[in-house]
Formats: C-alpha cells, sequence, structure tokens
C-alpha cells in the first residue's frame, strides 16, 4: 500500500490522504495560538524569507504561491513515512500535474514578453563561435525536459528511503533476534534522516521553480 496508489476497499482512496492536509494548513482548532501554530507562523515566515530572497523582481509578490506549494509537498511527503500510507508525491503523476502547468506558464509569458532575452539566455557568454548551433540546441533540450527532471528528482528521492525500509521490514520476518534488533536500529536511524529528505526534497522542488520563474522574468 506504501507504493500502490490504489487499496483494494475503496478504489482510489490512498489519493483521498491529499485533502487530510486541508485540515491541518487552513483551519485552528485553538481560541489562542497553539505551540504546532507557532511552529508553523514561524515556518512560513522562514520559507517566505527564502523564497523572496530568490524571487528577483521585487514586485513579485507570488511567493505565497511557492510557499503553498512547499507546504502542501512536505506535508504529503511526512505522511508518507506512517505505515501502510500511500506516499502521493512519490508518483510521478502528481509530480507532473504540479510541475508542468507551472513550468509552461513561466515560459510561456517569458518567450512572450520577453522574446529577444529568452533567445539570449540560449547561449552563454563566452561560447565559441562554432559551438554557439551546438549550445543552443543543448539548451533547448534542458528547458523542455525541466518538468520532467524535477518530478523524477522529487520521485526517485521518496521512493528509495521508503523501498530500503520495506526491504529492512521484510528482512526481518525470517531473521535472528540479533539481527532484527540491529535492523530495527537501522530502521530508526533511516527514518530521521526520511524526515529531513521530506522537508528538504519540499524545499529543493519549490526553489528550482522560483529559479524557473526567475528564468522567464526580466523585470
Amino acid at each position: 500500500m506504501s507504493f500502490d496508489p490504489k487499496s483494494t476497499i475503496l478504489g482510489e482512496m490512498n489519493w483521498s490522504i491529499m485533502l487530510l492536509a486541508s485540515f491541518f494548513m487552513f483551519f485552528s482548532f485553538w481560541k489562542k495560538p497553539s505551540r504546532i501554530k507557532t511552529i508553523y507562523l514561524s515556518l512560513i515566515n522562514q520559507i517566505s524569507q527564502q523564497f523572496k530572497i530568490a524571487l528577483k523582481s521585487n514586485k513579485d509578490s507570488s511567493e505565497s504561491i511557492f510557499i503553498t506549494l512547499f507546504l502542501m509537498i512536505l506535508f504529503l511527503n511526512m505522511m508518507g513515512l506512517f505505515p501502510n500510507i500511500f506516499t502521493p508525491s512519490s508518483h510521478i503523476t502528481l509530480n507532473m500535474i504540479i510541475s508542468v502547468p507551472l513550468w509552461l506558464g513561466f515560459m510561456a509569458y517569458g518567450w512572450t514578453k520577453f522574446t529577444n532575452k529568452m533567445l539570449s539566455h540560449l547561449v552563454p557568454n563566452g561560447t565559441p563561435t562554432a559551438l554557439i548551433s551546438f549550445m543552443v540546441l543543448i539548451e533547448m533540450i534542458s528547458n523542455l525536459i525541466r518538468s520532467l527532471t524535477l518530478s523524477i528528482r522529487l520521485m526517485a528521492n521518496m521512493v528509495s528511503g521508503h523501498l530500503l525500509l520495506t526491504l529492512m521490514g521484510n528482512l526481518m520476518e525470517n531473521s535472528s533476534t540479533f539481527l532484527v534488533i540491529l535492523l530495527t536500529f537501522l530502521q530508526s536511524v533511516l527514518s530521521s534522516l526520511e524526515l529531513g529528505v521530506a522537508f528538504i526534497q519540499a524545499y529543493v522542488f519549490c526553489m528550482l521553480l522560483t529559479l524557473y520563474s526567475n528564468d522567464s522574468d526580466f523585470n
């Protein structure tokens, strides 16, 4: 179930885990801010500062889009750390649904409003004349596959850790007591690392999107 988005009871029920984000991210269950709410607001402020630095345009207030996207991906990544819960961000379908429309919007805006500057980006400074046509081809291919590589990066990093944890769990079935204790310790350490990976991958995913936004915005 951790790797299969289908469930045997209600078909697509594992995808509904994404709806839980609204209950934890947008609603407050306390009259006064709780400790969790305080930590949540502090995290938003810190991430907001990072995105404001990455977005070079002073009049660009779109960091709220990337903050919301970061919180959603972070929540989905962390939900996958619970047993028998499917991780939506480990599925390339969801990642492509997020990355492709944003990438297309950035490229469409850049090429329609700053066509000459977008063309100049296809040839890096200092490129020898003989390699200009070759560099243009490479830059065009790299721009076209950005959404795909972004999706695959997130999927691969989320699947690899979960897969290793699953293999360790299966290995415990017919193992000695000492090996079970050792594997349990390794799983605990790896689970702690997966918590960091969940945060880092959400941050990297959104930060790369801000860089793609900068490539199409010259204001």
